[in-house]
Order: C-alpha cells, then structure tokens, then sequence
C-alpha cells in the first residue's frame, strides 16, 4: 500500500489512536440505540466504528490512510493486520463499507435488522481484536 501511495508513513501516534478507540466506542452505543429507529442509519454508524477501530491501528502503527478510498484502504490494511483469524470480519467491514454507500448515495431504507445488528456485532469484534493489538 505504501509503495501504490495509499498510505503514509507518519510518527506513530497513540493519542490519535485512543481517541479513534473511544470514537469508536462511542458509535458502538449510537448505533445499537438507532437500531429501534433507523437501520440504515445504525448500520452506518456501526460502519464507522469499524472504521475508527481500523484507524486507530493505522495511527499506532505509524500510518494515515492517503489518496483516493481511503475507506477501502483502512479495510485492507485491517486485513493484513489483523490477518487469517479475522478475516470473516474484514470482509463483513468490506461488505458494510458498500451498503453504507448504497444507503447514503443510492436508495434509503434498503437495510434490514439484521444486516444493522450483523454490523454492530463486526464494529465491536474489530474493536475488541483493535484493542487488544494496541494494547488498550
């Protein structure tokens, strides 16, 4: 990814990282609270705790995500960090990160119960692996 200049190297920064930890955090409650109202809305919200979880490894190891799809590049980078054990989670951040765009740019109201809590549960198994390889 370095050498495809979708991601910088930058001094290491666990202060961004915990702050993207608590984002993430606190868009985990968000979420689970939106899902008795508006399940596009918690599967987005979830999707950006994932997201911040994903940062947050990025900005510990030294990294910042950089030009076009940056998403994208946050979910691969998840990939070969958090490798083999969670890749069933990557891919449903993968997954998450196309139904977010569908439901914000294409067509409200296409996201089931299910699809909104299947996305909390990945946001707070990313955040738990994310936690543990920082060791927070």
């Amino acid at each position: 990814m370095l050498s495809e200049e979708r991601l910088k190297k930058i001094t290491p920064d666990p202060k961004q990282a915990k702050e993207c930890l608590a984002a993430a955090e606190r868009d985990i409650k968000a979420a689970k609270a939106m899902l008795e109202t508006d399940c596009d809305w918690a599967l987005s919200i979830a999707y950006n705790a994932a997201l911040q979880s994903a940062r947050a490894l990025m900005f510990y190891d030294g990294y910042r995500a950089a030009g076009e799809e940056q998403h994208k590049t946050a979910v691969d980078y998840a990939d070969v960090k958090l490798g083999a054990k969670m890749r069933d989670a990557v891919d449903s951040f993968g997954r998450m990160r196309q139904k977010r765009h569908k439901a914000i740019y294409d067509k409200a109201g296409e996201i089931s119960r299910y699809e909104a809590e299947h996305a909390i549960s990945t946001a707070e198994e990313f955040l738990k692996k994310v936690k543990e390889k920082v060791g927070k």
